[in-house]
């Protein structure tokens, strides 16, 4: 039962080389079993992608290859993409081992997002120390049993909410607000020097370069340090000058990027991705790709993809957007002249979809069902909620702002993931044993607690390494290599019966989808007669498609002239003059 509880007195007067080595091993096993399994995660993903992570691995060839510049996007944020850039440029991986190097890329973030989340969690126990509370009514939990708390709750969410295999820049904005929250504990606690703030406010720079979602949440950051130095008891004047001290390094990081990027759209902007998301998810806009203008009030596009064809819908992107598919590539272009507008309709429906999303995020895996019921019959007769000193709220306000800015718009697993455990953690430390507490309930507690998420991460786990055992053949590296073997050469441009999002095979064989029929048009495709397909089909070649691929058997009728490219689920079609004969062997 030490575990649980200890009284304050034995936590005065513990001497470090008695706790020094029970913690050491506690670390080092955690850190042991994350780096482990969070390597097992990376490997049985290292061909799992997105189009948010086609984007940014492009973004960072183009980089690599033509400097910094490239990385000035109104949609995509830059820190994530530079990072991705030096490993391009100090490894050179061929083309087949971009996903898999990006992997690696986010397994070195996510190793440092568990020494960042540690120091938060250092800082965290050191708060809970300092509550004033009798020891006769109630005592905290002992710091181990708050780190393995903590410990296990990150392992948990790494693959439930936020993981390595994820390849986009949230694991890195992950690094950041732990470190920020860990240094307004430390401003909380009277350590606020000109050093912590100028940190502080680098770190929510590096934030807003992260992602731009982070560049109203800095004024939340600095408005709590500010409050929180103001506790600290320093004076107006040193805490005004601290925070401001903060918001200029800050701004030292931003400026740039919004300077470029307001000079390239002539208006000022931070980004563009909010406006966008909005109109999308609020004033119910085309989402993602080939918005038209519809519907009415969401603004005149300014240079929309170009439908060229009515029945089916055919788009053409071939210029001026560089990417294997252009219209992901740099969304701000092709949405210039969206106009968001408050919709009270629209307004509901996304904090109704974002109290859905909540609840999903909750109930993950069924773990913290499990956990809080079980903290619910526990703390009838064992246990009760503490509070922190006073102000200490002031570190998590951030973490709630967060959320609720997301919900506004958007909610996403990944988008919320290090706020919410945050949140989570900061609960749990508070928790508080009762005087007289039952020992063996109190174990029984501690158990269920435990395992709850310990066995998801576990059933997880033995998913992912049935998936390394099975080594499956990645079909998109296979069509990109019969795409090459059928005469289809890198740099070719290719039309796409589908929507091109999730394309993959284009970035891996080297080529650019330059026009489509969406995914919701190919059904008119189907229907119609032989002579209108083949008129669809000559149109693709018109506009500068060497082929047409699809993934739609039902689209890929043998008489017009498709052929299954071998080994996938994919069809190629061809002009009959452009088939390359078969290679001799």
């Amino acid at each position: 039962m030490q575990l649980l509880h200890r009284s304050q007195a034995e936590r005065q007067k513990r001497p470090a080389p008695a706790i020094a080595t029970p913690a050491y091993n506690l670390r080092v096993f955690f850190w042991g079993m994350a780096l482990t399994l969070g390597l097992l995660r990376v490997w049985s993903h290292r061909n799992e992608m997105s189009p948010d992570g086609i984007s940014y691995i492009e973004i960072a060839w183009r980089t690599a290859r033509f400097g910094l510049h490239e990385t000035v996007n109104a949609y995509w944020s830059p820190l994530y993409p530079f990072l991705l850039s030096l490993v391009f440029r100090f490894f050179h991986p061929p083309v087949q081992w971009d996903f898999t190097a990006a992997h690696l890329l986010n397994f070195i973030v996510y190793a440092t997002s568990l020494a960042s989340f540690e120091l938060f969690l250092k800082e965290l126990i050191l708060l809970g120390q300092t509550a004033g509370h009798s020891p006769e009514k109630s005592s905290p939990v002992s710091s181990r049993t708050v780190r393995i708390w903590g410990y296990v709750f990150f392992l948990w969410a790494s693959y439930f909410w936020l993981g390595p295999n994820w390849v986009t820049p949230d694991l890195c904005v992950a690094v950041l607000v732990y470190l920020a929250a860990a240094l307004l504990f430390r401003i909380w606690r009277g350590q606020g020097s000109w050093l912590v703030f100028m940190g502080f406010g680098a770190l929510l720079g590096l934030g807003y370069l992260t992602k731009a979602a982070m560049f109203p949440l800095s004024f939340v950051f600095l408005c709590s340090a500010f409050c929180l130095s103001r506790i600290a008891r320093a004076s107006f004047r040193g805490a005004a000058l601290r925070t401001l001290l903060a918001a200029g390094v800050f701004s030292t990081f931003a400026a740039p990027l919004v300077l470029l990027i307001s000079a390239a759209k002539g208006r000022p902007t931070f980004g563009d991705v909010g406006r966008i998301s909005y109109t999308e998810f609020i004033d119910r806009a085309t989402k993602t790709v080939h918005w038209q203008g519809e519907p009415i009030g969401t603004g005149i596009p300014a240079h929309p993809t170009r439908r060229i064809f009515s029945d089916p819908v055919v788009y053409e992107f071939a210029s001026p957007i560089a990417g294997s598919y252009p219209p992901w590539y740099d969304p701000s272009y092709w949405y210039e002249g969206v106009r968001p507008h408050f919709q009270l309709k629209g307004q509901l429906w996304a904090l109704f979809r974002a109290a859905n999303l909540y609840l999903k995020i909750f109930s993950k895996s069924g773990a913290l069902w499990i956990g809080f019921v079980a903290l619910w019959v526990a703390s009838r007769r064992v246990l009760a909620w503490g509070s922190f000193a006073s102000g200490a709220w002031l570190v998590i306000l951030p973490s709630m702002a967060a959320l609720a800015m997301y919900a506004l718009v958007l909610v996403e697993f990944r988008y919320v993931a290090p706020f919410a455990l945050m949140l989570l953690v900061w609960m749990l430390a508070r928790i508080r044993i009762l005087g007289g507490a039952e020992p063996r309930l109190l174990k029984r507690f501690h158990l269920v607690f435990i395992l709850a998420p310990a066995l998801a991460v576990a059933w997880a786990v033995a998913h992912d390494l049935f998936d390394v055992i099975q080594d499956k053949p990645y079909e998109p590296w296979v069509v990109a290599q019969q795409l090459h073997a059928m005469g289809i050469p890198p740099g070719t441009a290719v039309g796409f019966i589908g929507t091109g999002l999730e394309a993959y095979w284009a970035h891996l064989a080297g080529v650019r989808i330059i026009a489509e029929i969406p995914s919701k048009e190919q059904a008119r495709f189907i229907a119609a007669d032989a002579a209108r397909r083949q008129q669809v089909l000559a149109l693709f070649s018109s506009v500068g498609a060497k082929a047409v691929i699809t993934m739609n058997a039902d689209v890929a009728k043998t008489a017009d002239g498709w052929r299954q490219i071998p080994g996938t689920h994919h069809f190629l079609w061809q002009q009959p003059w452009l088939i390359a004969a078969p290679e001799k062997k």
